[in-house]
């Protein structure tokens, strides 16, 4: 990443964590408020891709999971999770710099959001494996029932 938009990254980092966290937000249409400890997990998520955003490593990787795990588990189709992903190029380039080349933010956010795509639909499989063995579990317990 430039030093450019490590810079840009790194001094306004709480206005861009603040404006990103309410897109988030938005997307739960009022399901999700300000305060709540899952809100706030949530911008814990945001903050650590943030403040690991100039770089691949894994502070970076475990906030795209943690955010991965808590958009998995509403009922959002997968494009408008990604969505909030591509949200933060958006705010990013309000930052930046006339003549600024935004090919490499770009790069890095797209880097980001495949990584968050393989996480969520890692975790909705994971629910949906859990949700099958919860019903042949109920359904086990039924026909124990009848034949008693």
């Amino acid at each position: 990443m430039s030093i450019t938009w490590e810079r840009i990254v790194l001094e306004n980092r709480e206005t861009i964590l603040h404006r990103w966290h309410k897109r988030g937000l938005d997307l739960f249409s009022g399901k999700m408020a300000p305060g709540t400890p899952l809100s706030e997990a949530f911008a814990d998520a945001m903050g650590m891709i943030i403040d690991g955003f100039d770089e691949d490593g894994d502070f970076c990787r475990e906030g795209v999971l943690r955010m991965a795990r808590i958009l998995a588990l509403h009922p959002f189709r997968p494009s408008q999770s990604m969505s909030l992903f591509l949200e933060l190029l958006v705010i990013l380039r309000e930052f930046a710099p006339d003549g600024e080349d935004i090919g490499v933010c770009r790069e890095r956010v797209e880097r980001i959001t495949l990584y968050a795509f393989d996480s969520f639909v890692e975790h909705r499989e994971k629910i949906y494996q859990l949700k099958v063995e919860e019903s042949r579990s109920a359904m086990h317990m039924q026909l124990r029932r009848g034949r008693s």
